[in-house]
């Protein structure tokens, strides 16, 4: 069992088409893979959209015991799940984790038992404060329960998102530069992201999007299958 989650304390990064992206692709592209996505957002949004396409290798679970409030998980639910699901002895089983905005590190001790942790964010002011905010944070969590960690903590890369051109994505790596995490592969704007979670005749638009972007889904599929190559954590900003 491996788990990736998708989280910033800032709305409107990208973290729940990004979590759609890699857990369709997971499930389309290997044949052998059963995947679930958490969607841990009281409103249900991502759930709501994407449960027509569940069956017996995709679920899509948004469990009110998950969570205790709008903005807070219920850490011991979740972690109970995920380490159930670990009991399965399945060979290839995914859990793609979508956290609401307003995500606390502090509050998740959930994320402590992922195996990487995606932290989408656009180039804008707001965002990129929010995002260095939020991986202090989330540094703070790792360093302060490693004791009581059940294993090394989780890697954290960052997912430079909605990116318009290269100018911006260098913009967001000098700003980012001394953060102790991963800076991965940038996912380009596209006015196909607005149509994303839309139920259309035949699935046309999610059929777009995955072709769309089917460089950066492999790539972003490869790095979560393959997390344990990586090394615990870098000292600066790193470029994947």
């Amino acid at each position: 069992m491996k788990t990736a989650v998708f989280a910033n304390s800032k709305g409107g990064v990208g973290k729940s088409t990004i979590a759609l992206l890699t857990s369709l692709s997971l499930a389309t592209k290997y044949n052998r893979a059963n995947v679930e996505l958490i969607d841990l957002d009281p409103q249900a949004t991502t759930s709501d959209s994407l449960s027509r396409f569940a069956n017996y290798r995709f679920k899509v679970i948004n469990n009110e015991e998950f969570y205790l409030g709008s903005t807070t998980p219920n850490n011991s639910r979740i972690i109970s799940h995920l380490e159930s699901s670990s009991d399965n002895h399945i060979s290839e089983c995914y859990s793609v984790i979508d956290c609401p905005a307003g995500n606390d590190p502090v509050r998740s001790t959930f994320l402590l038992h992922s195996d990487i942790i995606f932290i989408p964010t656009s180039v804008s002011d707001a965002d990129v404060f929010a995002t260095k905010k939020y991986i202090a944070s989330l540094i703070d969590l790792f360093e302060s329960d490693v004791e009581n960690s059940p294993k090394k903590p989780p890697l954290a890369v960052i997912l430079p998102s909605m990116i318009d051109h290269r100018d911006e994505l260098n913009e967001l790596r000098s700003i980012l530069a001394g953060m102790p995490v991963y800076f991965g592969k940038p996912l380009r704007y596209s006015p196909n992201f607005r149509r994303a979670f839309r139920a259309e005749r035949d699935d046309s638009n999610v059929k777009i999007l995955l072709k769309e972007h089917a460089a950066y889904s492999q790539w972003i599929t490869d790095l979560f299958i393959h997390s344990d190559r990586l090394k615990l954590r870098p000292k600066k900003l790193f470029q994947l």
